[in-house]
């Protein structure tokens, strides 16, 4: 595939590697097992319908984001947005966010340039959010030093990324300008598509200078977010590890901010380490212990958007062939694209 090829994949691949040998060594795994054996599998009953809720708000965020649409259909969200989380678990560089971009763009007839600077707003509240959650732990937690210069440099960088996204927007004709000049010696087709997608860009973008509809996109945000604490705290009790809600926290907003650092696909090996080292350095928790439930609580959070995206894919059958088309690099043709359109349409129809 095209995306194995690059150096970063193999730059992931060790870094995950690296992370794995940090976070099992020493390990005794009959310790491990018997932890395994033991915890209460019924916990994760509920602690799956949260997790589903978590995902239906963060397409809410998303319908929100693509504003001023209201159209966009919450089926076709909920169900590209996963396909997207399921790919980035099978293929390197977060490559799902630009699956879920076109994919969308086809089924709604929405702009992939437009879909994409949605899903830039989207990671600059989500790592904001975090980042104030980690924040907010500091009275009731002694908060790593590595933990908080993470969170540090990364709410600094992306609350200028937002700031600088919200600028380019109000000043919009500049930004459109300087485009136009940069293409100046494209020919004329590509220089109108060029300034298309960069108006589809902008009007993502401009959400950010639109209080009420950000004001809504925060809010789904922290419910997204707090739903996800919910998740990891019900895990946690299943395997009686003795912890609050406060630890639920800080694994939630600790493992975010590793997703930032590249890993192979679905972060294998730099979730474990922050969630094993985590509990054993800040919560006192056993590593044997710590380990089982970190196998656990990723495995968990790695199957649940992708029972989502196979419920989707199996009822939109034409749209699981246009995302093989897009791994294989190979453009979809008309007929598959279409057939997406109209099994979309149908979806629609059978929701309403």
């Amino acid at each position: 595939m095209r995306f194995l090829r690059g150096p970063l994949f193999w730059i992931g691949l060790l870094v995950s590697f690296g992370a794995l040998l940090l976070a099992l060594r020493g390990l005794q795994w009959a310790e491990v097992g018997s932890a395994l054996r033991d915890a209460n599998y019924l916990l994760l009953l509920p602690a799956a319908i949260v997790m589903f809720l978590s995902l239906y708000f963060r397409a809410i965020r998303w319908g929100v984001l693509f504003h001023p649409r209201t159209d966009v259909h919450l089926g076709a969200l909920m169900g590209t947005m996963n396909v997207g989380y399921s790919v980035n678990n099978l293929l390197p560089l977060r490559v799902g966010e630009l699956v879920r971009a076109y994919l969308i763009g086809e089924a709604q007839q929405v702009s992939t340039a437009h879909a994409l600077s949605t899903i830039v707003v989207e990671r600059v509240l989500d790592v904001l959010t975090v980042v104030l959650m980690l924040v907010l732990l500091l009275p009731f937690i002694d908060v790593p030093a590595w933990a908080a210069t993470s969170a540090l440099v990364a709410g600094v960088g992306f609350l200028v990324l937002g700031v600088l996204l919200a600028t380019l927007s109000l000043a919009r004709r500049w930004a459109l300008d300087v485009v136009d000049w940069g293409a100046r010696l494209l020919p004329a087709r590509y220089r109108m598509r060029l300034r298309e997608a960069a108006e589809s860009v902008m009007e993502g973008f401009g959400v950010l200078n639109k209080p009420t509809v950000l004001a809504r996109g925060v809010g789904w945000s922290f419910a997204s977010w707090f739903s996800s604490v919910l998740v990891m705290f019900i895990v946690q009790q299943a395997f009686g590890l003795g912890v609050g809600f406060e630890a639920a926290a800080f694994v939630v907003a600790t493992t975010s901010l590793a997703m930032l650092v590249p890993a192979s696909p679905g972060y294998v090996g730099t979730f474990e380490l922050v969630v094993i080292k985590g509990m054993e350095n800040v919560f006192d928790v056993g590593s044997n212990a710590a380990t089982s439930y970190a196998l656990v609580q990723h495995a968990f959070l790695y199957l649940a958007p992708m029972i989502v995206a196979a419920v989707y894919l199996w009822r939109e059958r034409g749209t699981w062939q246009q995302v093989r088309l897009w791994i294989a690099g190979r453009t979809p043709t008309e007929a598959p694209a279409a057939t997406a359109s109209e099994s979309s349409r149908r979806l629609e129809d059978r929701s309403e």
